[in-house]
C-alpha cells in the first residue's frame, strides 16, 4: 500500500488526476442513469439502453485511464500503440455492457455479484490492455500482489455499485451508485499503477506511430466530457418524456381495464345465463314456473318431454289450464282422456292452496308415478317440480318386502307375523272369533345339515315351506321365524278341534319323505299350539304361550303336538328361577361332591370311586342332579361346573391310596369345548395324581352329537394314559358300533338291566342276563351300576362281572369318610348303608 501511495503522490500530476476523476464521475452518473432506464424497459429497447450504458461507462473508464496516464510521470518519454489503445476501449465497452446485461436480465440473489465481477473484469482488461499499449524506452515490471488487489477492488466495488443501483432508483441511489462505480475505476487504476515499475533502457526506442500522451489525453478528455454530457442530457430528457409517456399509458391502460371489465361483466352474465340454462335443462326433475295470473314463465326440457308438450305450449304466457288440458286429453295421465276429465282435473288443481307447499303423486297411463311438488312464490304464482319416482317406489316396496319376508323360503318373517297378529288378535276380543297360533320345530333337521351339508338343509326348508302352504287354506298365514322354526296363524270356529285337525294335517304332510336330489330324508315336526283370546290377547303373549307349548311337545318326544296350559308358564318360571339360582350357586360354592365306591366282585376290595355332584340349595335343600344338570347343559353353565368337578375330584383323589381310581362323567357340552383336553391335563398336573387313576365316563348320547370330535378328544386323552369308560351300556342302538370304533377300557352296564336280574318275569330276566353276559364276554372291565340286592350281586358274580356299585354295596358318601372305607377289605355286604 505504501507503493501505491508513493506512486500517487510522487509520480502523478494532481491537476490531471482531478480531471480524470471528474471524467470518471460524470461517466458513472451517465451510465447508472442509463442503467436505470434499461431496468424500466422491456424487450429490444432494454438491450439498446444496456449497450448505451456499457458504451458510456466503457468510454469513461478508457478516458479516465488515459487522462490519468497524462498525470503519470515515470521519468522517461512515453507513447501509446494505436491498435492496443483501440482494443482496450473495445474491451471496456463490451465487458461492461455484458455486466449490466447479466445484472438486469437474470434473477436471484447473485445477479448483482455476477454483474459486478464482469464489470470489474472490464475495468481490469481495459487498464492492462492500455498499459500494454504503453511504449517507453525501458523495461516494465509488475508487482503481482498489487495487480491481484487492483482486480479484486474493481470487482468488489463494481458489485456494490450494481447492488445499490438494482435495489433503489432515484437521484440519491444514482449518486451513490455513481460514487461506488467511480471508486471502483479510480481504486483499480491507481492500485494497478502502483504495481508497475519502469526501468529506463536507452537502447529501447518507442514506435514511430505512437500517439503523444499530451495530445491523446486532452483530446480524450474533451471528447469524453462532450459525449458524456450529451448522454446525460439525453437521459434526463428521456426520463421526462418517459414520465409523460407513462402517464399517458396509464390513462390508456385505465380506459382499457374499464373496457375489459365491462366486456368481462357482459361475458360473465352470458356464461351465467348459459350455465343456468344448462343446469335447468339437465335437471332430473321437470321444472316449470307460473306467475300470479297462472301463465307460464319458464320451463325446462325435461318438463316438456315428460308431458310431450308441443312448441306452442312452451311459449312464455301460455295459460296453465291449456297445459293441463293437453295432459288429460292426450292420454298421458291415467284415467279418462276427455274434455270433461280435463275440466275436472283443472278444477281440482285450482282448488289447491296457493300460499302453502303442496305435493301429490300423478299416475301416468304407462305405469309411471310422478311426484309433483308446488312451491308458492312471494309475488304470486308458483314453481313446481315433476319427479319420476317410479323406480324409487318400486325399490321401497322391494326393501319393505325383503324386511318382512324370509329370503330363503319367501315366507313372511317374524316382523310381518307380529304386524299381522295385532289386528287379528283385535278381531278376537269381541268373543265371536278365535285364533289358533301354531309354532313348528322340525325334528332331526340338525342331522340333515350336519351330514348332507347346508345346501341340502336349505332345500329341505324350502320344501317344508311349500308343503305347509299346500296343506292350509289361502287365508292361513304361514311364516318362517328362523332356523327350522315356522309359525301358522288361522281363524278357527271350534278352537280345540280345528287346531287339532290343522296340527294333524301338518304332521302328516311333513312326515312324508323329502326328495333332496341324491338323498331322501324323513323329518317330523313338534308343534306347540296357543289359542286366542284364551292364551293371550297380544302378540308377545300368544307367541310366548305357543313357544311354551312347543317346548313341552319337544320335551315329551319327537312328532308330538301340545296345547298351551297355564301349568307350563309356572314350570317355565320355575326353570328360570332355577337357572338364576344355579348361576349364584357357582359363585357361592354351594356344590359339593359325593363319592360312590365300585367294588371288585372277586376280591371284595374297593377299586375306586365315582364322583357324583350334589347341590345344597340354601332354601330348597338338596336339589336332584336330574333337575339342575339339564338346565346347566342348556345354559352353558355345565362348562365351569364340569371344570370345577374335574379339579375338585382329582384334588380329593390325591389324598387316597395310589391304587384307587376316580371316575368322572362328561357331558356333550364339555366335548364341544376346545379346552376339554387342556382342562383335564391341567387338573391332573395340579393334583399330582397319575393319569391312569382317572376314568372318564361317556354315554352314547355324548358320542352321537359329534362322534368324530368326541373320538378325537378321547384318543388324545387315552394317549395320556386316562382310562375311558362307556356308560349306560345297552340302552342305545349304536353301542356296538361305538365299541368297534374306539377301544374303551371299561363298559358300565346300565342299572335298568341290573334291576331286571331279580325280576320275577322270565323275559326281562333273560334279556338282562344276556346283556350282562355279552358285556363280560368283550374282554374289557365290566362294571354293573345300581346293584341293590344280594340276589343281583350273586348273579353278577356268576356271569363274571368284574366290578359293581350300588346302594347294596354303599350309597354315595362324603369325602371325609372315604379314607376309612378305602382301608376296609370286606365282603360285599359290608358296604351296605
Amino acid at each position: 500500500m505504501f507503493r501505491v501511495f508513493s506512486c500517487l503522490t510522487a509520480e502523478h500530476d494532481w491537476r490531471l488526476v482531478v480531471l480524470a476523476a471528474l471524467v470518471c464521475f460524470v461517466a458513472s452518473i451517465v451510465a447508472v442513469s442509463i442503467f436505470h432506464r434499461a431496468i424500466a424497459t422491456r424487450g429490444r429497447t432494454r438491450w439498446i439502453w444496456i449497450a448505451i450504458a456499457g458504451a458510456a461507462i466503457g468510454y469513461g473508464i478508457w478516458a479516465t485511464h488515459f487522462v490519468a496516464m497524462l498525470a503519470y510521470e515515470p521519468g522517461v518519454t512515453t507513447g501509446y500503440g494505436i491498435v492496443l489503445t483501440a482494443s482496450s476501449l473495445a474491451a471496456a465497452m463490451l465487458l461492461t455492457s455484458v455486466g449490466f446485461g447479466v445484472a438486469v436480465v437474470t434473477s436471484g440473489r447473485w445477479r448483482a455479484a455476477a454483474g459486478g465481477v464482469i464489470i470489474g473484469g472490464g475495468i481490469a482488461s481495459m487498464h492492462y490492455l492500455g498499459m500494454w499499449a504503453l511504449e517507453v524506452p525501458g523495461r516494465v515490471s509488475w508487482s503481482v500482489d498489487l495487480v491481484l488487489l487492483s482486480i479484486v477492488l474493481g470487482m468488489c466495488l463494481g458489485y456494490a455499485a450494481l447492488a445499490v443501483a438494482l435495489t433503489r432508483q432515484g437521484y440519491r441511489s444514482t449518486l451513490a451508485a455513481a460514487i461506488l462505480l467511480t471508486l471502483a475505476i479510480v481504486s483499480h487504476h491507481f492500485t494497478a499503477m502502483g504495481a508497475v515499475q519502469i526501468i529506463p533502457d536507452p537502447a529501447l526506442a518507442t514506435g514511430t506511430l505512437a500517439l503523444s500522451p499530451a495530445f491523446l489525453a486532452l483530446a480524450i478528455a474533451g471528447v469524453a466530457l462532450s459525449v458524456l454530457g450529451m448522454s446525460l442530457i439525453g437521459v434526463l430528457a428521456d426520463r421526462r418524456l418517459a414520465t409523460r409517456t407513462a402517464r399517458f399509458e396509464e390513462i390508456i391502460s385505465q380506459l382499457s381495464i374499464a373496457r375489459q371489465q365491462l366486456e368481462g361483466s357482459q361475458n360473465e352474465l352470458k356464461e351465467q345465463k348459459l350455465r343456468l340454462d344448462t343446469a335447468i335443462n339437465n335437471m332430473v326433475e321437470g321444472l316449470c314456473m307460473f306467475d300470479a295470473e297462472k301463465r307460464l314463465v319458464i320451463c325446462n326440457e325435461r318438463y316438456a318431454r315428460l308431458y310431450r308438450l308441443p312448441p306452442e305450449l312452451l311459449r312464455a304466457g301460455t295459460p296453465h289450464r291449456d297445459i293441463i288440458r293437453h295432459r288429460v286429453t292426450s292420454g298421458i295421465l291415467e284415467g279418462e282422456a276427455s274434455d270433461f276429465a280435463a275440466e275436472r282435473q283443472i278444477a281440482r288443481l285450482d282448488a289447491l292452496p296457493i300460499h302453502a307447499v303442496s305435493s301429490r303423486i300423478d299416475a301416468f297411463a304407462d305405469g309411471r308415478l310422478i311426484c309433483v311438488t308446488r312451491q308458492p312464490m312471494a309475488g304470486g304464482g308458483w314453481v313446481a317440480t315433476h319427479l319420476d319416482v317410479t323406480e324409487q317406489r318400486r325399490s321401497e316396496a322391494k326393501i319393505t318386502y325383503m324386511a318382512q319376508h324370509d329370503a330363503l323360503t319367501e315366507l313372511p318373517n317374524r316382523v310381518l307375523l307380529k304386524a299381522r297378529l295385532e289386528p287379528a288378535l283385535a278381531d278376537t276380543r269381541g268373543g265371536n272369533l278365535h285364533l289358533a297360533v301354531l309354532l313348528l320345530d322340525l325334528d332331526r333337521f340338525k342331522e340333515v345339515n350336519d351330514t348332507l351339508g347346508h345346501p341340502a338343509g336349505d332345500l329341505l326348508l324350502r320344501s317344508v315351506a311349500a308343503r305347509l302352504l299346500d296343506c292350509v287354506r289361502e287365508t292361513t298365514f304361514v311364516a318362517r321365524l328362523g332356523g327350522d322354526e315356522f309359525a301358522i296363524v288361522d281363524y278357527v270356529t271350534n278352537p280345540a278341534a280345528d287346531a287339532t285337525s290343522l296340527a294333524e294335517a301338518i304332521h302328516g304332510a311333513l312326515s312324508e319323505p323329502f326328495d333332496l336330489g341324491d338323498h331322501q330324508v324323513i323329518v317330523g315336526t313338534s308343534i306347540g299350539i296357543a289359542l286366542a283370546p284364551r292364551d293371550g290377547a297380544d302378540s308377545d303373549t300368544i307367541l310366548r304361550s305357543a313357544d311354551l307349548a312347543l317346548y313341552s311337545a319337544k320335551s315329551g318326544g319327537r312328532g308330538a303336538f301340545r296345547f298351551f296350559e297355564p301349568e307350563l308358564d309356572r314350570l317355565l318360571h320355575a326353570r328360570r328361577n332355577l337357572e338364576r339360582d344355579l348361576r349364584k350357586a357357582l359363585a357361592r360354592s354351594e356344590f359339593e361332591l359325593h363319592y360312590q365306591p365300585f367294588v371288585n366282585l372277586k376280591s371284595g376290595e374297593t377299586c375306586g370311586f365315582e364322583a357324583l355332584l350334589r347341590w345344597h340349595h340354601p332354601e330348597r335343600g338338596l336339589v336332584s342332579p336330574g333337575e339342575f344338570i339339564p338346565v346347566a347343559e342348556e345354559t352353558g353353565l355345565i362348562l365351569p361346573l364340569g371344570e370345577w368337578v374335574l379339579r375338585t375330584a382329582c384334588a380329593e383323589a390325591a389324598k387316597w391310596r395310589s391304587d384307587l381310581k376316580i371316575a368322572i362323567n362328561l357331558s356333550p357340552a364339555q366335548f364341544r369345548s376346545k379346552e376339554l383336553v387342556s382342562t383335564i391335563v391341567s387338573a391332573l398336573a395340579a393334583s399330582g395324581i397319575a393319569s391312569d387313576r382317572l376314568e372318564l365316563e361317556v354315554t352314547e348320547t355324548v358320542i352321537m352329537h359329534d362322534s368324530g370330535t368326541v373320538f378325537a378328544a378321547l384318543s388324545q386323552l387315552r394317549e395320556l394314559g386316562v382310562r375311558i369308560a362307556l356308560d349306560d351300556f345297552g340302552t342305545g342302538y349304536s353301542s356296538l358300533s361305538f365299541l368297534q370304533k374306539f377301544p374303551f377300557d371299561k363298559i358300565k352296564i346300565d342299572r335298568s338291566f341290573v334291576s331286571e336280574l331279580s325280576s320275577p318275569m322270565e323275559e326281562p330276566h333273560r334279556i338282562a342276563r344276556a346283556v350282562v353276559q355279552f358285556a363280560t364276554s368283550l374282554g374289557k372291565t365290566s362294571t354293573a351300576e345300581g346293584v341293590e340286592t344280594a340276589e343281583q350281586l350273586d348273579i353278577l358274580r356268576q356271569e363274571g362281572c368284574v366290578e359293581a356299585q350300588g346302594f347294596h354295596l354303599s350309597p354315595p358318601i362324603r369325602a371325609s369318610t372315604i379314607a376309612r372305607l378305602a382301608d376296609r377289605k370286606a365282603e360285599a355286604g359290608e358296604f351296605a348303608a
